[in-house]
């Protein structure tokens, strides 16, 4: 994840990301895998690479209700992103409506469980250049000429960034930051300088309080906070 502070203009609202996601659905080239890709990047807040990683069998997908991905270790590029525990695979969850998504390409492609989740209709891996040139076509055939030409949605990362945005608006203020920095695979201290408008709730945020709140409280805030959604 980028250290740069997201701009909460340019995030994308839910009927953007729909409309852009359905118009890469009905592309008649690789239209479904991608779609199933970008919607686990929107909806679960997995890292490009990290979706690509995933087999079926990484995937629980029940009928109904939601389901969960396991996310295996990875080396993060940037060391700041690490969290406690980072060796160990994570678990994120998945809504109905992404669980619904994944569980029709299964089905469609006749996966087994070793299989990859995401491939070209071909079966040839599902690479940048292919994910990144329909989400720019999407943009364009979607978005208005204003926003084009903002970094609305400029990059695919920004699903990933408007997921944990509106993750980070659903938790306690208190301790939020560590379920949904735990569920994206980053340090708590990281999302309160990328993601400052989530953690303001009025005046000018303190940066340094909560990062110092997150340094000693540690993973206890993070039990506690879980506690009260449980």
């Amino acid at each position: 994840m980028s250290n740069a502070i997201v701009d909460n203009r340019f995030l994308l609202s839910d009927q953007q990301r729909d409309a852009l996601l359905d118009w890469i659905r009905q592309r008649p080239c690789n239209g479904r895998p991608l779609h199933a890709f970008l919607s686990s990047v929107a909806f679960a807040a997995l890292r490009q690479q990290e979706a690509l990683a995933l087999r079926v069998r990484d995937a629980h997908l029940p009928d109904e209700g939601p389901g969960d991905l396991v996310i295996r270790p990875r080396r993060p590029r940037d060391r700041s992103e690490a969290v406690e525990g980072d060796d160990a695979p994570r678990v994120v969850p998945a809504c109905p409506e992404l669980v619904e998504v994944l569980r029709q390409e299964v089905a469609r492609r006749g996966l087994h469980p070793d299989d990859a989740l995401f491939t070209c209709d071909d079966g040839r891996p599902l690479s940048g250049a292919v994910y990144r040139r329909a989400w720019n076509q999407a943009r364009e055939a979607v978005l208005e000429a204003h926003e084009i030409d903002s970094p609305l949605g400029r990059h695919v990362s920004g699903l990933r960034d408007a997921c944990i945005s509106k993750w980070l608006g659903q938790y306690c203020t208190g301790f939020k930051g560590f379920v949904v920095a735990e569920r994206v695979g980053v340090s708590a201290p990281s999302l309160v300088r990328r993601f400052p408008h989530c953690f303001r709730t009025s005046g000018d945020i303190a940066n340094d309080l909560i990062e110092a709140a997150f340094t000693t409280t540690g993973r206890e805030g993070d039990k506690r906070c879980t506690a009260r959604h449980a």
